[in-house]
């Protein structure tokens, strides 16, 4: 069975408001700590799945989190 790629998508194709939501409000497993903030942002497609991918603004190590989108009924 062939490994599967990553396929990035270009960043900033996002919204302006999705972009800040996901460069703000991070968490960092390393300073274990919620809204540190990214640097370096990076979006990819992996297994059907999507990711943000990126550096902590506090200590710069990388952090990668799976974007889960959910739809709110009225």
């Amino acid at each position: 069975m062939e490994a599967m790629k990553k396929r990035y998508l270009n960043f900033d194709d996002l919204e302006q408001f999705d972009q800040e939501f996901f460069i703000n409000d991070s968490w960092c497993n390393y300073c274990d700590e919620a809204d540190l903030g990214i640097i370096e942002p990076k979006i990819y497609i992996l297994d059907e799945k999507q990711y943000l991918e990126g550096n902590c603004k506090v200590c710069g190590k990388k952090q990668t989190t799976e974007i889960v989108v959910t739809y709110l009924n009225d």
